[in-house]
Order: structure tokens, then C-alpha cells, then sequence
């Protein structure tokens, strides 16, 4: 028998591969931290087994905005978003913001 484990940070896609190896949806998948509680033991063949993990955070350190930036956090969690602004307008081009939020430049006040 073989199993193969799928781990990382939350919402990574590790249900997403799992799904797509098998060709149908055996996973939930959301686009938030947090869909997949349990390990959850998926038959790939008649004796190779993949297993979808939860998020997993090793501790390394990371301040409470890289953790936020990695998506580790669940954004509806934070209590005062505005703390993390600046940090995000320093780790994302300008240009990516402009072009998803459809505007054309802001100044900083």
C-alpha cells in the first residue's frame, strides 16, 4: 500500500490536486483558510491512497502581517484590517492593485 500526504499552508490548493487526480470532485475546496478539518483518505488506485490534510502553520517566526499576507489568517478574523494596509501596499506592485480594483492611482495621505 502507498499513501501520499498533501501539506502546506491553508488554501494552497492541496484539495484542489487531490480533486484533479481523481478527475471528479472528491474534495470540498472554498477559497478561504479552513475547509478541510480532517484528514480526509482518498483511493486513488486499488492500493495507492492520497490524503487531503488541513492547513498546517509550522512555527518560523513570521510577524502577524506575513502570516496574514500568506493567507494563513482568515481575513474575517482580524479586528482592525486598516493595521495591515500599508504592509499590503509594500508587498503588492502597484500596478496588480490598480488593474484589480480598476483604478487609476492614489496618493498616500
Amino acid at each position: 500500500q502507498i499513501s501520499v500526504g498533501f501539506v502546506g499552508y491553508p488554501n494552497v490548493g492541496k484539495s484542489s490536486i487531490v480533486n484533479t487526480l481523481r478527475k471528479k470532485k472528491v474534495c470540498n475546496v472554498a477559497p478561504i483558510p479552513g475547509e478541510t478539518k480532517v484528514w480526509q483518505y482518498i483511493t486513488l488506485f486499488r492500493r495507492v491512497f492520497l490524503i487531503d490534510c488541513p492547513g498546517v502553520v509550522p512555527p518560523s517566526g513570521d510577524s502577524h502581517l506575513q502570516c496574514v499576507l500568506k493567507g494563513v489568517v482568515m481575513v474575517e478574523k482580524i479586528e482592525d484590517p486598516a493595521q495591515y494596509v500599508a504592509g499590503v501596499l509594500s508587498a503588492v506592485k502597484r500596478e496588480y492593485l490598480e488593474r484589480h480594483y480598476e483604478v487609476a492611482g492614489w496618493n498616500d495621505h
